[in-house]
């Protein structure tokens, strides 16, 4: 039996037989649960060995919509958490943590609207642990990157490519950056890369370990492909086909 189905049977006697006909809500739990589905699909982030989706989801509505589920909020918040965990098993996807639901009133709502944000929260590194997060990479790492500039990072499974496919990406320990490298090394918000003259630069920000290619230290520098870029010691290297970017 699929995710869906299975939110769908749970919640089928508690909620749709009981409170929504009680206060005639027009929002049905199932209508939520794609809301949610939707969010996790469309925030997708390429990790080494996994995709990254969010763990942290709040659901707005209307105070008049929100009253037919605030009975039962702390269960169905419960089993949408749980929901959302069989729907990331079921399509491969990993989450940082295990993930948090709030349903929530919010005047600004129009009736019969449910309104999704959702987002990744950060959970505690292993000492020395590395990952990589890439916002820019989605699902593409696998694909033919011989005529895109990119960077590969030696992993214990092998050389991760990470594509550069924007003209400006921060790279940082940091989850709102554009590279994600869970590194001790490396610093919250450690150096940019931005293309310009027809190169990709890199730029330190004021990093705590300070950033070099080809082991010399450096603040803002042109990139050539096969250049070699450490973050605090994390290292990189960086490719360009033929055809640059």
């Amino acid at each position: 039996m699929s995710a869906f189905k299975r939110f769908e049977q749970f919640m089928e006697n508690m909620v749709e037989g009981s409170v929504a006909r009680m206060f005639g809500s027009p929002i049905q739990p199932a209508e939520i649960a794609k809301r949610l589905e939707r969010a996790m699909e469309s925030q997708q982030t390429i990790s080494v060995r996994r995709v990254i989706v969010p763990n942290a989801y709040r659901i707005f509505l209307n105070p008049r919509d929100y009253a037919a589920f605030e009975p039962i909020r702390a269960d169905l918040e419960r089993e949408m958490g749980t929901y959302l965990t069989d729907l990331a098993n079921e399509r491969n996807f990993a989450m940082l943590e295990h993930p948090k639901v709030e349903m929530l009133s919010e005047e600004t709502v129009p009736r019969r609207t449910i309104q999704v944000t959702a987002e990744t929260v950060q959970a505690s590194a292993a000492e020395g642990a590395t990952r990589v997060m890439s916002s820019t990479v989605r699902l593409k790492a696998q694909e033919d990157s011989s005529n895109r500039a990119l960077l590969l990072l030696e992993t214990p499974d092998g050389v991760h490519p990470i594509p550069l496919e924007t003209t400006l990406l921060t790279l940082g320990r940091g989850l709102n950056n554009d590279i994600v490298l869970e590194d001790t090394r490396v610093s919250r918000h450690h150096a940019q890369l931005r293309y310009r003259t027809r190169h990709f630069w890199i730029t330190d920000l004021g990093s705590t370990n300070g950033t070099f290619v080809n082991g010399e230290a450096v603040s803002d520098i042109a990139l050539r492909s096969g250049d070699v870029i450490s973050l605090g010691g994390l290292e990189l290297l960086f490719r360009e086909g033929t055809s640059g970017v």
